[in-house]
């Protein structure tokens, strides 16, 4: 059986069925429904929305995940982190530490986190000694630490990739975007840079034309690319768009998941 990419949801995306008024999306039900509604086969989840839980609910949360087929498999810091501030160095390692103990309760095999911009090569560096402290510390619960695409000398694809190879070690990798990919050198150069180091994608979804085709960038290019550099891990869907994301989102996983199916090879 030949591998393949696995469409999956990021949660966050379901924020306006969380947060509405009239029988509002219960976490505790959004493995099935991700499931068994979206067709969708695993989740990565926004730290904010866990705030409050017990260390019983990520267990639960976790049970109802594998029971559903449809586990949880990164969990997104919300707030960026300053790495290169010296006086935050502990606070930011100790958070890190708190997230990777949280995503093993809830089955999670990764965190994923955006970083401050940084301006200075004197910060990037930094930024290095940081994450391989925080790495020393999230090793002991085997978690894999994830850098998101942001803003300054780190969100160019190469500079991001320069990061994760001075830090080194195989728990160390990238969580692109195709909306930052299309902003930043466009989705073919960047994804061939960043997806070679990357457990997840984030299958960025903004809107669709009125003959069904997707605005901004192309789901068939980013596909594509993904395939030509041997990608076959997950794609997140995320909708950055207003209103109700279920149509768009269905949409879009029908989009990729026909353009995974020709890029196999028969």
């Amino acid at each position: 059986m030949i591998s393949q990419m696995v469409l999956t949801l990021s949660v966050g995306a379901l924020r306006p069925l969380i947060k509405r008024a009239k029988k509002p999306l219960d976490i505790f039900e959004l493995p099935n429904f991700v499931n068994e509604e979206m067709g969708l086969r695993g989740l990565n989840i926004p730290s904010d929305l866990l705030a409050g839980r017990t260390p019983k609910d990520f267990e639960r949360l976790c049970d109802l995940s594998d029971k559903a087929h449809c586990p949880f498999l990164v969990l997104i810091e919300t707030p960026e982190l300053d790495l290169w501030s010296l006086g935050n160095q502990s606070a930011v390692v100790e958070r890190l530490r708190r997230l990777a103990s949280a995503a093993t309760r809830i089955g999670c095999s990764s965190v994923a986190i955006s970083l401050a911009e940084v301006t200075t090569q004197e910060r990037v560096d930094a930024v290095v000694k940081t994450l391989k402290m925080a790495l020393a510390e999230m090793d002991k619960f085997e978690i894999a630490l994830l850098l998101q695409s942001g803003a300054g000398m780190l969100s160019e694809g190469k500079a991001l990739v320069d990061v994760v190879k001075k830090v080194g070690g195989f728990r160390i990798g990238t969580m692109p975007s195709f909306h930052h990919a299309a902003a930043h050198g466009g989705v073919n150069q960047e994804l061939r840079k960043l997806a070679p180091y990357s457990q997840s994608i984030t299958a960025s979804v903004k809107g669709f034309s009125v003959d069904g085709d997707h605005t901004e960038w192309s789901l068939d290019e980013c596909v594509e690319t993904l395939r030509a550099v041997g990608y076959v891990n997950s794609l997140s869907l995320d909708y950055l768009g207003k209103g109700d994301p279920i149509k768009p989102l269905s949409m879009a996983r029908d989009m990729l998941s026909a353009a995974i199916e020709a890029a196999e090879p028969a």
